[in-house]
């Protein structure tokens, strides 16, 4: 079993064991009526089939942390829908599917320096840096007095990411881009 957890304590990212499924957490909200005992709704994602689910607890409910163990890795190549990843310390070479993966497979980019969570020697889920600089591929010129997006333009980037940058941004300049937002810092 996992580490005991109050549900107060439950917080975004977090890998929950829950009638013997892993879950990870996708957001929290907690509601008070009145005179009564509150109410948590953890939104959750099943690891293994991939849906997302709401499931109600009372304050003072006790969950089941997954023990889960987070390793320095470096993502290494895709062939196909496989992404193949390397821990650092141990030097094993992890394969992932692409569904697995969901949306961070546009942020990845080669010899790029990650985290992979491993529960029970399999490797759930790849947590990416923070922030990554990219190179610009493509991108039409800015056009001065444009302001309909408030000075930004569409461009893709060397990993087929397609995001907006500034328009004083150009092909083959980088970019440092937020990965859990999007957004260029």
């Amino acid at each position: 079993m996992g580490i005991k957890l109050d549900v107060s304590d439950v917080k975004k990212w977090a890998i929950l064991e829950l009638d013997n499924d892993l879950f990870r957490v996708v957001d929290v909200s907690f509601m008070q009526c009145q005179q009564r005992q509150g109410t948590y709704t953890v939104k959750v994602k099943n690891l293994v089939t991939g849906g997302v689910q709401n499931k109600p607890f009372k304050s003072g409910t006790t969950l089941d942390k997954a023990e889960v163990i987070t390793k320095n890795a470096i993502y290494l190549y895709n062939s196909g829908d496989s992404y193949s990843f390397m821990e650092n310390d141990s030097g094993e070479i992890h394969d992932l599917n692409k569904d697995s993966l969901e949306d961070i497979v546009p942020y990845l980019k080669e010899n790029m320096d990650l985290y992979v969570m491993v529960y029970k020697g399999n490797v759930l889920s790849v947590i990416l840096p923070p922030t990554v600089t990219y190179t610009i591929k493509s991108t039409v010129p800015g056009v001065k007095g444009d302001r309909a997006q408030a000075g930004k333009k569409p461009a893709t980037l060397e990993t087929g990411l397609e995001i907006m940058v500034p328009l004083h941004r150009n092909e083959g300049d980088t970019v440092t881009v937020n990965t859990e937002t999007g957004d260029v810092n």
